[in-house]
């Protein structure tokens, strides 16, 4: 085999390789979203005839998504003693619904992964009954150990609840500002829970 062609498949290896990290920490911002669902198009073309109505209720919802953030910041620093890079990672995503004009249609949230391994107090020797697969930093897949299955939550690694209760807390308020705006607008929170 030539110098050349070895360092043509190097460089595709390498390629490869890095492809895998960059996918896998994509992978580890995981979204938790809500949706705003309107029961008809027709509705959907009457208010965005209003713009100046429609500015201002994306402005609410994106007011309430960064109070959200910041409610899950202080409860991860109230809650987690050693916190790495959980709160630094915490961010509220809005998407738009563009059929008509720019309304928001969703609200999510997404932070590193460990976030769900506090909250459901998994960690090393302790996984859930369903294996999990990852590419760690190397481009190793790796795998769940067979003996740590079904010990999630049990022993020194509790769960600890540091997003559910917030977000729940903090429903009511966006389920006010949906129904000011519109009456046929509902909100399905089924995607937004981690348990």
């Amino acid at each position: 085999m030539s110098y050349q062609k070895r360092r043509i498949e190097a460089g595709e290896h390498r390629r490869k390789l890095s492809n895998q990290i960059r996918g896998s920490r994509r992978l580890s911002s995981l979204p938790f979203e809500l949706s705003l669902e309107s029961s008809s198009e027709v509705d959907k073309f009457q208010r965005s005839q209003d713009r100046d109505r429609q500015k201002e209720f994306n402005k609410e919802v994106r007011d309430w998504s960064n109070k959200s953030t910041s409610a899950l910041k202080g409860s991860v620093s109230r809650l987690i003693k050693r916190n790495v890079s959980l709160s630094a990672s915490i961010k509220a995503n809005l998407y738009y619904d563009r059929k008509y004009a720019s309304e928001v249609n969703r609200v999510g949230f997404s932070f590193v992964r460990e976030g769900i391994y506090i909250h459901k107090g998994a960690g090393r020797g302790q996984g859930g009954h369903i294996g999990g697969r990852w590419i760690d930093r190397y481009g190793n897949q790796k795998t769940r150990a067979e003996e740590s299955a079904g010990k999630q939550g049990k022993g020194n690694r509790q769960p600890i609840l540091w997003f559910d209760p917030v977000i729940d807390n903090r429903l009511p308020q966006l389920a006010d500002l949906v129904a000011d705006y519109s009456a046929t607008m509902q909100i399905n929170a089924t995607n937004l829970f981690i348990d």
